[in-house]
């Protein structure tokens, strides 16, 4: 079928060329929307309730993701006045950005940071920016309000920050960074330094590391395209694979720039990965294309004559395999639409549309391309297997006719499970980034000095309006903090109750320092409204709704990865269950308790994805080749590719997150390619000696297999030139392990199992 199909499309090759070039022109066109941004709520479980709750930290809180820019005297200096005047300057500046909460924007300097004291008949708030020409003062207001002790103002009294959140912005976060830095880089000059850090510069900053495939791209199809040249020694050789690879490429950017589906930190490098598989097809006919071209012309076939047949033969024989193949590939991507989370599924989508291009590709305008070239001189078609690669192809004959290859990957496996063993789930984006980076570095000052860059926020529902107010909610609140605070990691709290403290304090003439609350609904109200007389009550809308009905505890801590996070907020719920009263609930929000839902749900789906991917898998390459065998045999060595990236992770201490579960989905679709080559290439020739048709499958379809995972390989290994970007050097490693392990285990061990056994499917 294929054979008369590719007949058709060399009669109409002109029709073919034609409709190719315009599809890619529009494509082109298209791609041009394309932009590279990190959605918070594209990478988060919607229906996980620490996700949900963000709704009710933004609506009813007004908190989003923040921003915090430290300042303080170089060491040795003593220049607090100037670094008060620059963090005045730096406020007064955010004050002016697009996007930020005005409501939150918190530091010295700011219209609601207040210092609470005692009146003649009431209390005194005063705003502590009209005490910064005054840096003694100021800094006895601050000693008198411990609420801003290590949120604005160090420990030491030298450093002082400015926390601003911004909303969301279409254009990204490294906009919002674009927007901030001028103003921040201003006023770094000699004597002071300025750090930044929190969740908008993580996120920023990993957009800005993901905009580095504009040059990694290139130079992969530059190094796959010397891999073809070395592989085929021929033009065609060099140039046919890399034209299917990018001609898909820019078909399936065309396709996410109509959709407008922008490119973030998961899918940026789908682009390297169509690359790669779409060579690796190419790859596979061109090594059928030349050996059926050699046979014709060795039989004495003119060249045009034998260069259509090579075309029609190579698709005849391989390329139902080829289709094959490609197909399991995509619907082992495309099977993570059913992944909760939207980014995996944009993955998903686009990685299965890609090669399901490259498939329409090399079933029509390369035949047609190819029929319209000169054919190849005889001497490539002859040489294109010589060198190193068949040097390496001998080698693994020699161990394959062994039973060596099943002791030896039975080692490798046992090792890979005692490092799976070790294996660590656990999300975290500081993880992502080398520690001497700038932003770990400022990260790590700035957690030196103040309460933390990262914030856990617990809301406390009292059930009822002005039920926050009640002593027995306020002393729950209490209780709650007390808890957070014994936890290693967590700097320090904040709530309602802190300022109900403070009130109490100055109204008392500070004449103690106990942290006595309220003792009564009517008290604490009284408080609340001597406080609006002097002060605003929007100077505490972080803390507690207006109906006072909920009020929001901040947790300041130094760590943002997922099992520390989760081991908070289930002590939290242990000890909220106990403090609060009966109709209270308390809900968990922020960026940290979302990556800790992101944790949650990873582990489970994750899991059952794999099992998916491998089932379509198992499904697709028993109806093939019509053997419940035969899929197991597919299925062995992206199992065993799987386990060996798990003992990696394992034992070099690579967390299990997102990016590196979603190579355990890459390698199941694409490793089992190699598999299904060998096969049907290894069915083919066992009219020959059982060891002759080793050695014929593994010169052809081993050695096409061997440029395929070196492709992928290489291809993903520009990755590791990405320093300081860990996340992208992972994927490097990890799928550089798994191509070379699929591969590896089809020519190696197979063979043996097949010498073993002898299944009847080879023999149908």
């Amino acid at each position: 079928m294929l054979g008369k199909i590719t007949r058709h499309v060399i009669a109409g090759r002109r029709a073919v060329i034609a409709a190719t070039i315009l599809i890619t022109f529009l494509a082109l066109y298209f791609s041009t929307n394309l932009r590279i941004i990190i959605d918070p709520g594209a990478i988060l479980p919607q229906s996980h309730p620490f996700v949900a709750s963000r709704t009710v930290l933004e609506d009813i809180f007004n908190e989003r993701y923040a921003l915090l820019v430290a300042i303080a005297p170089s060491p040795g200096t003593k220049n607090i006045a100037e670094v008060l005047a620059k963090v005045q300057r730096i406020t007064d500046g955010l004050k002016a950005v697009p996007g930020i909460a005005n409501s939150t924007l918190l530091s010295v300097s700011s219209r609601n940071a207040k210092a609470i004291s005692a009146g003649g008949v009431g209390l005194n708030v005063t705003p502590l920016r009209s005490e910064l020409a005054h840096p003694e003062r100021l800094k006895q207001l601050l000693a008198q309000n411990p609420i801003y002790q290590q949120t604005i103002v160090s420990r030491d009294g030298r450093m002082f920050a400015v926390l601003a959140e911004f909303r969301p912005d279409k254009r990204g976060y490294a906009h919002i960074l674009e927007e901030v830095s001028p103003i921040i880089d201003r006023e770094r000059t000699a004597g002071v330094s300025i750090h930044v850090s929190g969740h908008i510069e993580y996120l920023g900053e990993i957009e800005r590391y993901s905009a580095r495939m504009i040059v990694f791209v290139p130079i992969a199809v530059m190094l796959i395209g010397l891999l073809l040249f070395n592989a085929f020694r021929s033009f065609q050789g060099f140039i046919l694979p890399l034209a299917t690879a990018i001609l898909a490429l820019v078909w399936v950017l065309g396709i996410m720039g109509a959709c407008h589906v922008p490119l973030d930190v998961f899918n940026a490098t789908t682009p390297i990965l169509i690359l790669a598989v779409a060579a690796g097809h190419a790859v596979q006919i061109l090594k059928r294309y030349y050996e059926e071209y050699y046979t014709l012309r060795s039989s004495g076939v003119e060249a045009l004559t034998a260069n259509t047949e090579a075309i029609v033969l190579s698709l005849e024989k391989v390329g139902r395999y080829m289709v094959a193949a490609g197909l399991v590939a995509a619907a082992g991507f495309l099977s993570l639409i059913v992944f909760e989370i939207k980014t995996v599924q944009t993955f998903g989508i686009f990685a299965g549309l890609g090669i399901l291009s490259a498939l329409v590709i090399e079933l029509t305008f390369m035949p047609a391309l190819r029929s319209c070239l000169r054919p190849p001189e005889w001497r490539y078609a002859k040489q294109s297997n010589r060198g190193l690669w068949s040097s390496l192809i001998a080698k693994i004959a020699v161990w394959a006719i062994t039973r060596k290859p099943l002791i030896f990957w039975s080692i490798v496996v046992l090792v890979a499970l005692a490092g799976a063993a070790q294996l660590r789930v656990e999300n975290s984006m500081k993880a992502y980034f080398s520690s001497w980076t700038t932003i770990r570095k400022d990260d790590a000052a700035i957690n030196e000095n103040f309460a933390g860059t990262q914030v856990l926020y617990i809301i406390v529902d009292s059930g009822e309006a002005d039920g926050i107010k009640r002593p027995q909610i306020l002393r729950g609140i209490q209780a709650i903090q007390q808890a957070m605070e014994k936890i290693p990691g967590v700097g320090k709290t904040v709530s309602i109750d802190d300022f109900l403290i403070r009130m109490g304090r100055a109204m008392a003439g500070d004449s103690n320092n106990d942290n006595e609350l309220p003792q009564s609904r009517e008290i604490a109200g009284q408080y609340l409204l001597l406080y609006s007389m002097s002060g605003d009550t929007a100077d505490l809308t972080s803390f507690v709704d207006f109906e006072y009905r909920r009020a929001n505890i901040k947790v300041y801590v130094h760590r943002d990865d997922s099992p520390f996070v989760l081991s908070i907020v289930r002590r939290a719920q242990s000890v909220a269950g106990t403090v609060l009263p009966q109709g209270s609930t308390v809900r968990f929000a922020g960026g940290v308790a979302e990556a800790a839902a992101l944790n949650e749900v990873m582990v489970r789906d994750k899991l059952l994805n794999m099992l998916q991917i491998s089932l379509v898998v198992f499904v697709a390459s028993t109806l093939l080749f019509r053997s419940l065998v035969a899929g197991l045999l597919v299925l062995l060595p992206v199992v065993i590719a799987v386990i060996v990236n798990f003992g990696l992770l394992g034992w070099l201490g690579i967390p299990l997150d997102i990016p590196t579960s979603l190579i355990s989905a890459m390698v199941i679709g694409i490793g089992a390619d190699f598999a299904i080559y060998f096969l049907s290439r290894y069915r083919e020739e066992l009219g020959r000696n059982p060891d002759e048709a080793l050695i014929k499958t593994l010169d052809s379809a081993g050695m096409a297999s061997l440029y395929v995972a070196t492709s992928v390989a290489v291809g993903y290994g520009v990755l590791g030139l990405s320093f300081g970007f860990r996340l992208h050097q992972w994927m490097a490693l990890l799928i550089a392990s798994a191509m070379f392990v699929s591969a590896f285990v089809t020519l190696s061990l197979i063979p043996v199992i097949l010498r073993l056994t002898r299944p009847k499917f080879l023999f149908r």
